[in-house]
């Protein structure tokens, strides 16, 4: 547990380590990449599977893990800062799922709003889902699930362009999922929808297509991920593999299931 807790507090802290990031002359293109790789890595998960043992039952632990951002990366180095810093973006929460009668669930990870650095981060997601599979008693479990996540970020910057930038993004997926569970090892699987809503906007002209200081974009395409639980007693352990819009992340889960 101390552990797991050191590896959050990390991860939460690696964006201290760097210069902060800068936006200037942005086109359309850009600011749609760094709204899907932000929307892709605060995508909602609690990094469990779709399934439900039982007529109650409590999860309640930590999730963290990362993102690849190579075009954020290239954004903020063709402002001319330094990308180095940014080819991953980070993500980290406090989870809490329970599964109700009748074979329905429903999920929470929060981060509540906290300064690293200069920048401001806070975000939340949420899920529901039902095991049709563990309803009709299937082999294994199939569900159906839904989930949407809201985060903002803000930060200030004093080159290449004084201004103060908030960008905020909302994150909503529909899924279709399957699992088994082997002994205490559970591996499964998502598939489904994804839409990711962005608004970026400064109190400076950070944008080379449009003399206006605010921008909304909205992306659709597809979401995947596929991971596994182990579970001793009431100790589970998570890993997942995610794949929004294209964009790669990898979480990991230490948690106390009831």
């Amino acid at each position: 547990m101390k552990k797991f807790a050191l590896a959050l507090a990390l991860t939460t802290s690696l964006p201290a380590l760097a210069d902060g990031p800068q936006f200037s002359n942005l086109s359309k293109k850009d600011v749609e990449n760094v709204t899907r790789e932000f929307g892709a890595n605060f995508t909602h998960t609690v990094v469990a599977a779709p399934e439900t043992d039982g007529l109650w039952g409590v999860e309640v632990g930590l999730v963290a893990g990362q993102t690849a951002s190579p075009d954020f990366k290239g954004v903020i180095e063709d402002s001319g800062g330094s990308g180095s810093d940014f080819k991953n973006l980070y993500h980290a929460g406090a989870i809490a799922r329970v599964h109700l009668p009748f074979d329905f669930f429903a999920e929470v990870n929060l981060l509540p709003e906290q300064e690293i650095s200069d920048v401001s981060i806070g975000n939340q997601s949420y899920g529901i889902g039902w095991n049709l599979g563990g309803f009709i008693g299937l082999p294994l479990d199939v569900a159906v699930g839904a989930g949407r996540a809201t985060t903002e970020i803000s930060f200030k910057q004093t080159t290449p362009i004084n201004a103060d930038i908030k960008l905020e993004t909302t994150t909503t997926n529909y899924w279709v999922g399957v699992s088994k569970t082997i002994l205490f090892f559970t591996p499964y699987a998502k598939y489904g929808t994804s839409t990711i809503d962005g608004d970026l906007r400064a109190t400076g002209q950070i944008f080379g297509y449009t003399a206006s200081t605010k921008e909304d974009v909205s992306l659709s395409g597809n979401f995947l991920s596929v991971g596994a639980n182990f579970q001793l007693l009431f100790l589970k352990l998570g890993v997942e593999h995610t794949q929004t819009h294209g964009t790669q992340r990898l979480s990991g889960k230490f948690s106390l299931d009831f």
